[in-house]
């Protein structure tokens, strides 16, 4: 059997700590590829993504290039709205039943998890692979499901939110993201205003 893993995100904009996380995990021999998931939002973040759909595909296009494991995928754009995890991963499922999908997740995402639409056939139907990101208190129940897995790493700290704020602010972010995503937001002068 395939085994992918699936990192959703707005990816706005994409980052090397994005890549580290999907790169831990095939070190680890653990997919056959990660798949980055650009969605076109996030029911539990109040401001809209900043740039465009097409935009943040491309940005993570460009982002995983050169990483042959590793691709992006604009699925969920094309999916019936208002779209939301549960679906995604069932449709995936019916299209390719030969192929597990694990959902890679940071540990911060658990917090709110309860709260998430059919969180229940999610955890029902697909291992949870958890990463490293805070020390927020987790929920005991989600804690100890046998299809959540949590992983020792360091914790990344690196995020859109501080990409847009030095971008914002005129402070380099070279390093923080990946060379080609760099290049494309100084052309495009994206999230200067």
């Amino acid at each position: 059997m395939i085994k992918k893993g699936i990192l959703f995100g707005s990816f706005d904009p994409i980052h090397n700590g994005h890549i580290e996380i999907a790169n831990y995990f095939l070190k680890k021999n653990l997919f056959d590829e990660v798949i980055l998931m650009v969605t076109p939002t996030n029911p539990f973040k109040s401001k809209k993504n900043k740039n465009s759909f097409s935009q943040r595909y491309k940005l993570v296009e460009l982002g995983v290039k050169g990483f042959s494991k590793i691709r992006a995928s604009n699925i969920e754009n094309s999916l019936p709205k208002p779209n939301f995890t549960c679906h995604t991963l069932e449709f995936l499922r019916k299209k390719n039943p030969g192929t597990e999908y694990v959902f890679l997740m940071g540990s911060d995402l658990l917090n709110n998890f309860t709260k998430w639409k059919n969180y229940i056939e999610i955890i029902n139907n697909h291992k949870i692979f958890v990463y490293p990101r805070n020390d927020k208190i987790i929920p005991s129940k989600l804690k100890l499901h046998e299809n959540i897995k949590f992983f020792k790493a360091s914790i990344i700290q690196i995020s859109s939110t501080i990409i847009r704020d030095k971008i914002k602010n005129n402070v380099s972010i070279k390093g923080l993201v990946p060379i080609a995503v760099n290049d494309f937001l100084i052309k495009n002068k994206s999230y200067e205003d």
